[in-house]
């Protein structure tokens, strides 16, 4: 296992790579910094609410939405109550319209809502976990973000030939699997197609993220010992995923649906406001690191970032501080230029 990892401004993004191939993507934007809630964090919180009908309360952590508190089995705790001080631990990031989930964490009286104990940086909550070094993606000789890129797109090649179509909606994410010009060759078809499709929806899954109900739709096959066969193979394709994953069995549709732990958000509910549409911040960001690609490569040139309106509004106002963090890096070298030209969110770097 390795961590990669790429400081931009705006924005640090990382990689768990497993051998050659990256299993995790994970990003933490700066402008996020003083609103959200990271897994593994203590807050003293302050009970808002309580909700008998959800067998729990909602309380307020000092950032971002409300946090859920389920009490579970054993029912409400002695002493909870509204307006009360209570210790928690963030067990599952906020995500779609969703706050984040929480668990009972002893801490000392005090003030709430306060952060006891706050995340380190994103490579190193990585490297804890996995066990393993932190590589820059320089370094590395990785290009990080055309791995998020990658992650970001619909359809997935499968080695040998078909593809992966990959389409996350509102209740689940739905997972095609299509042969796309495969054509048959000695042994059985649908099934060895099926196994490469398993091991890299297992891989996609949780490289992306994703989290909740999935549904994937093999091709059909005829034998039951075929479709035995194909289960246990996704089963020990999620074998390494840090989330728990349950798998169901395969309807007569030849359709296998799972559920999948949420530890977060997904890679898409970050970037995108709507399916396949990156939103502003996104586009923004990308922006940035074209920017800074250009000043690296000419590093005596003056340079100029072109943005339409939507780019130019959200780098003019600046919410994350790029311009100095920018500045520091390639030195007072670059101007921003609302273009005409331009769609409202697209952008060219270049020099003058």
């Amino acid at each position: 296992m390795r961590i990669i990892v790429a400081e931009h401004v705006g924005e640090t993004r990382a990689a768990v790579f497993d051998g050659d191939r990256a299993v995790e993507l994970h990003q933490d934007r700066w402008s996020e910094r003083k609103s959200r809630a990271i897994r593994g964090e203590i807050y003293r919180a302050r009970v808002r609410r309580l909700e008998p009908q959800l067998n729990g309360a909602f309380l307020d952590i000092g950032r971002g939405p409300d946090g859920f508190l389920p009490f579970g089995a054993a029912g409400r705790p002695a002493g909870f109550h509204e307006g009360a001080a209570i210790g928690v631990q963030i067990a599952r990031e906020a995500f779609q319209e969703k706050g984040p989930t929480l668990t009972l964490h002893e801490v000392e009286p005090g003030d709430a809502p306060q952060a006891l104990l706050t995340a380190p940086p994103l490579a190193e909550r990585l490297s804890g976990l996995h066990d393993a070094p932190i590589i820059p993606a320089v370094k590395a000789g990785i290009d990080i973000d055309a791995e998020f890129e990658a992650a970001l797109e619909a359809e997935v090649p499968l080695n040998g030939g078909g593809r992966l179509i990959i389409e996350p909606v509102t209740a689940l994410t739905a997972i095609d699997v299509d042969a796309a010009g495969r054509t048959g060759g000695k042994g059985n078809f649908a099934f060895d197609l099926n196994r490469t499709a398993a091991r890299e929806a297992a891989r996609q899954i949780r490289l992306r993220g994703i989290g909740g109900v999935v549904a994937i739709d093999f091709l059909p096959l005829k034998k039951k010992g075929d479709q035995t066969a194909l289960e246990a193979t996704l089963k020990s394709a999620f074998k390494n995923d840090p989330a728990k994953v349950d798998i169901a069995p395969s309807s007569r549709f030849a359709i296998v649906e799972l559920a999948r732990q949420r530890l977060g958000r997904a890679l898409h509910e970050q970037m995108w406001e709507r399916f396949g549409v990156e939103n502003l911040e996104t586009r923004a960001l990308a922006a940035l690191r074209a920017l800074e690609a250009e000043g690296r490569a000419n590093r005596a040139s003056q340079l100029v970032l072109e943005a339409g309106a939507d780019v130019h509004d959200w780098l003019t106002r600046d919410p994350v501080g790029w311009n100095k963090a920018m500045a520091s890096r390639l030195g007072a070298r670059f101007t921003l230029k609302l273009s005409d030209r331009l769609p409202p969110r697209g952008f060219s770097a270049g020099r003058v």
